[in-house]
C-alpha cells in the first residue's frame, strides 16, 4: 500500500478527446475470460482499434450490472442490461457506430450488437480502479506498486494513494498474460482523466490498464 495526504482540487473542464461508446447486445452465454476472443472479433470489424490505443471493456465489467455468474462452469449469462463498451478517440465515434447490427464471432460464442446506445465523456472522479494491469508473474506486490508508481510518474501523475489487488491471467494465442488489479486514489481531476485516456501498461484491447471511476474506495470489489 502507498498512502499520502490529499490536496486541494482545482477547476477542470472535461475534454472531448477520448470518449466511451456503449452498445446494447444479445448473447446467450460467454466465458468468464473472454477478453482475447472479444478483441479478435472486434478487430475484424474495427481494425483501427489497434492504431489508436483504444480500450475494450469485458462485457459487463464497466458497471458491474446485468450479470448472472456460474462460477463452477466459468460462464456468464448476459442479461438485457449487458453492454459492450469501447474507449476510443472522438474522431472514431461515427466509425464505431457501424458495429450496430453486426455479429461478433467468438468461436463457440456469439455476440449480436443490437444498437448503439450513446457516447459519453470520461469521468473526473478521484478514485480509479483497473481490474487487470499487465505485469510479470514473478513480481511481488511491492515491486508491482513500484512499477506502477514509475509508470504513473512518467505520465506526470503525482501518486498519493494506490493499492494492489487480486492476481489473474489472460490466455492468448501467443501465451498467458499475468495481471494484478490496481486502485489509484486522491487523483486530481486532470490526472484522473489522463490516466483513463492513456491507460497503464500494455494490452488495453484486452482490458488491461483500463481504469474506471469509483465513487469511493469502499465501492471497489477486487
Amino acid at each position: 500500500m502507498f498512502w499520502q495526504e490529499d490536496t486541494k482540487q482545482e477547476h477542470f473542464t472535461l475534454p472531448e478527446t477520448i470518449q466511451e461508446v456503449s452498445f446494447k447486445i444479445q448473447s446467450k452465454i460467454l466465458p468468464m475470460e473472454h477478453s482475447f476472443l472479444l478483441a479478435q472479433a472486434l478487430l475484424k470489424h474495427l481494425p483501427w482499434l489497434e492504431e489508436i490505443n483504444a480500450g475494450i471493456h469485458n462485457v459487463g465489467v464497466a458497471d458491474g450490472n446485468g450479470w448472472e455468474q456460474n462460477k463452477e462452469g466459468g460462464f456468464y449469462y448476459p442479461s438485457k442490461r449487458s453492454k459492450l463498451i469501447l474507449r476510443i478517440t472522438h474522431e472514431h465515434l461515427k466509425d464505431a457506430e457501424n458495429l450496430t447490427g453486426k455479429i461478433l464471432d467468438l468461436g463457440e460464442y456469439k455476440i449480436k450488437v443490437v444498437k448503439f446506445i450513446n457516447s459519453k465523456l470520461l469521468n473526473d472522479l478521484p478514485v480509479l480502479f483497473a481490474k487487470q494491469v499487465a505485469c510479470e508473474h514473478s513480481m511481488s506486490e511491492e515491486d508491482f506498486l513500484k512499477l506502477c508508481f514509475k509508470q504513473l510518474s512518467s505520465l506526470g501523475i503525482q501518486v498519493k494513494k494506490m493499492m494492489a489487488g487480486l492476481e489473474s491471467n489472460i490466455k492468448t494465442e501467443s501465451g498467458t498474460i499475468h495481471t494484478r488489479s490496481l486502485m489509484v486514489a486522491d487523483l486530481k481531476k486532470n490526472e484522473s482523466v489522463l490516466l483513463q485516456e492513456k491507460g497503464l501498461g500494455d494490452h488495453r484491447l484486452l482490458g488491461c490498464g483500463l481504469f474506471v471511476p469509483q465513487k469511493g474506495i469502499e465501492s471497489i470489489d477486487s
